[in-house]
């Protein structure tokens, strides 16, 4: 078993690489690990929402996503002598840096999110499935699995699922943790 982590991200997905930057950006000891091979090139999700900006700008994030996406996105209604341009998903908010929808493609934000976080020397590390955890008094004890067919003891203070509505972290714990 490896020394114990402060916490084990599990999905490599948008939230868990905005967890994964805010903990290194925090300098806890933490493995962000996801069982697909690559991160998605497919979008599931087309938008990013403001206070998802406001939170990944303090950490040097905010203005790529933001140079990649369109926040400008616009309903034309013609009527006749007339042109009507509307703004779509205008939030209305006047108390931030980004009162809009930002319409950016989840591979995209994945991209700029999976960059920020090479750059700083963190891993993602595809091909590893969380497979069985369980809670102790101080921890929790989580067996991976590896593309390579290895398996891997870890101990961690604290399991997150980020990995989507069919979350494992989720069903192992509903399952293998009824005190929790």
């Amino acid at each position: 078993m490896t020394a114990p982590l402060d916490v084990l991200v599990v999905g490599a997905g948008p939230t868990g690489l905005a967890l994964a930057t805010q903990l290194r950006a925090y300098g806890a000891r933490f493995r962000i690990v996801d069982r697909c091979l690559d991160r998605v090139r497919e979008s599931r999700a087309l938008a990013v929402q403001p206070r998802t900006l406001e939170a990944l700008a303090g950490f040097g994030v905010t203005d790529e996503l933001v140079a990649r996406g369109n926040p400008a996105m616009r309903l034309r209604l013609h009527l006749p002598r007339r042109v009507v341009a509307l703004r779509l998903f205008d939030t209305g908010l006047t108390d931030t840096a980004y009162p809009f929808l930002l319409f950016l493609s989840q591979a995209e934000t994945e991209r700029v999110l999976s960059e920020h976080l090479a750059a700083r020397d963190v891993t993602i590390e595809h091909g590893t499935e969380l497979l069985r955890l369980q809670a102790t008094d101080s921890s929790v004890a989580c067996l991976l699995h590896h593309d390579d067919g290895s398996q891997e003891a870890v101990e961690a203070r604290y399991v997150v699922g980020c990995d989507g509505a069919h979350s494992t972290a989720y069903s192992l714990k509903c399952l293998e943790v009824p005190h929790w």
